[in-house]
């Protein structure tokens, strides 16, 4: 067996950026997606009175259109790289603050904690 040489500690580090930006980011992000969604659904159901029908399925398609068309990959109107991911790291934040005010303290916070790793992994894989 050879000495390692920096090189070969190179291209494994560029191989495993490459993983982590092809595969682990965006699986990451599509579940921070779906559980922000789950997130708004169930604090606008554990509202009072009729605004919890409203709220619960109002709030979510609100966002999933906003986001069709301002933050989505392939939309003709997406905003600029940074503002897309400024914007998807607040949805995922007032998320995880819904699912605390709706009394999920546990799955909140960690929404949050996710969300937050998140963010600081696209940034430091894909910088802007």
């Amino acid at each position: 067996m050879g000495r390692r040489t920096a090189k070969n500690t190179a291209s494994r580090l560029a191989g495993l950026q490459a993983a982590t930006e092809g595969m682990v980011l965006p699986a990451v992000g599509f579940a921070l997606e779906v559980a922000m969604l789950a997130s708004f659904v169930y604090w606008g159901f554990r509202q009072a009175g009729p605004w919890n029908f409203i709220l619960g399925l109002g709030i979510p398609a609100a966002v999933v259109v906003l986001w069709g068309i301002f933050l989505a990959p392939k939309s003709a109107r997406r905003l600029p790289l940074n503002v897309v991911s400024l914007a998807s790291l607040a949805l995922f934040l007032l998320a995880g603050g819904a699912l605390l005010a709706a009394g999920a303290t546990a799955p909140g916070i960690a929404l949050m904690v996710v969300a937050a790793a998140w963010f600081a992994a696209s940034r430091v894989v894909q910088p802007a």
